[in-house]
C-alpha cells in the first residue's frame, strides 16, 4: 500500500443524511401507490364476500324454494338472514349451535332464546370473515359482533310501506308519496306497527305464538318480476364505531340493522334510522344517525362503505358490481325494487 494512501472506513455524516433523505423521498413516492394496491385488494376481497353471499342465497333458494328471510317471522331479535345462510357459506358447525330461529320449537316466543341469549350467543359473538369487509375496522356492541353486509329491503324503509307513512296515492316513481315497489327479502310487515308510526325494541309481533309471526316473509325468485339482473340483492354498510353506548350500524344479528333500503343514495349524508337501538350521530368519522323513526323518515339503513366513491353491491342473478355514489336516485331506487316495473337509467 502506498504510504500516502488514506483508508476510508465509513460514510461522512453529510453522506448519511443525503441517503436518508433519498430513502424518505422514495418512501413518500411509493406509499400512495402501496395504499392504492392495498385498497384495491381489500375492495376485491369485499366483492368476493358479496359474491359468496349471493351464491349462498341462490343455493338456499334451490334447496328451499325461496330466498333467505331477511329477518325471522318473530321480528327483531330471534334471528336474521345471517343464521340460515351459515350452512351455505361453510359454517355448518356454527349453525348447529343456534336454536329457536324465529321461535321454532317453542310454544311461546318468550321461551325462545334470542340472538344474545345462550346458546345463541355462541353464534352472535363470532367474527365471520365472509361477512366482514377488510377496508373497515371490526367493532362490536358488548360481545356481539358487527359486520358489513346487508340484504336489500327495497326502495322505502324497513317497514316496506310508502313514505311518508300513510300518504295517499303512492307511486314508486313519486318523490312526494313514494310507494314500496317490492323487495327480494321480507322485513317488518306488521300493519299495527305502521299505524302506530313506528316501534320500539323488542316487539312481540306474534302475540306470544311464534308460528303466527308476520315478518320476514321469504320471497320466491319468481316474485322478482323486474328481473334478477335488474334487482339488488345485497350491499355494504359501515360498522358502527366502538363506543360505550353502542353503535348498532352493522349489528346484523339484529333485525333493525340487517338490511338496507335505497330511499337514500349510497354513502348519503342522510341519517340512518336505528329505532330501538343506539348510535353515535356523526362522531368519530361515522355518518349521521338517529334512533327516532318518523313518518317522513321511517326505520332505514343507508348503503355505505369505506371505499372511495361508492359501494359494492350484488344483484339477484349473483353478479357483483361497484355502484358509484353519483348514481341517479331514481335509478338506485329502481334497482332496489323487485316488482316496481321501472326502467333503469343510463348510468346503471
Amino acid at each position: 500500500m502506498h504510504p500516502y494512501t488514506r483508508l476510508r472506513s465509513a460514510f461522512t455524516l453529510i453522506e448519511l443524511l443525503v441517503v436518508i433523505a433519498i430513502i424518505a423521498i422514495l418512501i413518500g413516492l411509493l406509499l400512495p401507490a402501496v395504499q392504492k394496491v392495498r385498497e384495491a385488494a381489500a375492495r376485491m376481497k369485499c366483492s368476493n364476500n358479496l359474491k359468496q353471499i349471493s351464491l349462498a342465497n341462490m343455493n338456499y333458494e334451490s334447496t328451499n324454494g325461496t330466498f333467505l328471510p331477511g329477518i325471522s317471522r318473530s321480528g327483531c331479535c330471534w334471528g336474521t338472514w345471517q343464521v340460515p345462510i351459515l350452512p351455505y357459506i361453510e359454517q355448518q358447525n356454527i349453525f348447529k349451535i343456534y336454536v329457536g330461529f324465529g321461535g321454532q320449537g317453542y310454544t311461546t316466543l318468550g321461551a325462545a332464546p334470542r340472538y344474545a341469549g345462550a346458546p345463541n350467543d355462541g353464534v352472535a359473538t363470532q367474527r365471520i370473515s365472509t361477512f366482514t369487509c377488510p377496508s373497515d375496522t371490526p367493532t362490536q356492541v358488548g360481545s356481539i359482533t358487527n359486520h358489513n353486509y346487508v340484504l336489500n329491503a327495497g326502495n322505502t324503509s324497513l317497514y316496506q310501506s310508502q313514505i311518508p307513512t300513510g300518504c295517499s296515492n303512492p307511486s314508486v316513481l313519486s318523490t312526494t308519496c313514494t310507494a314500496f315497489g317490492g323487495a327480494p327479502f321480507g322485513w317488518y310487515e306488521d300493519p299495527a306497527t305502521l299505524a302506530a308510526g313506528g316501534d320500539s325494541s323488542p316487539v312481540d309481533y306474534t302475540n306470544g305464538n311464534p308460528a303466527s309471526g308476520l315478518n320476514g316473509r321469504p320471497r320466491k325468485i319468481t316474485d322478482i318480476t323486474d328481473g334478477t339482473s335488474n334487482t339488488l340483492m345485497a350491499s355494504e354498510i359501515k360498522q358502527g364505531i366502538q363506543s360505550p353506548g353502542g353503535d348498532y350500524r352493522g349489528f346484523s344479528w339484529w333485525g333493525g340493522s340487517a338490511g338496507f333500503t335505497a330511499y337514500s343514495l349510497p354513502n348519503s349524508n342522510d341519517p340512518d334510522v336505528l329505532t330501538g337501538a343506539g348510535c353515535n350521530d356523526g362522531t368519530g368519522g361515522n355518518p349521521p344517525c338517529t334512533t327516532t323513526s318518523t313518518t317522513t323518515r321511517p326505520r332505514m339503513v343507508v348503503a355505505r362503505s369505506r371505499h372511495t366513491g361508492g359501494v359494492n353491491a350484488s344483484l339477484c342473478d349473483g353478479s357483483v358490481r361497484f355502484v358509484r355514489d353519483t348514481i341517479d336516485i331514481a335509478t338506485w331506487r329502481a334497482a332496489s325494487t323487485s316488482m316496481g316495473g321501472e326502467t333503469l337509467g343510463s348510468n346503471w
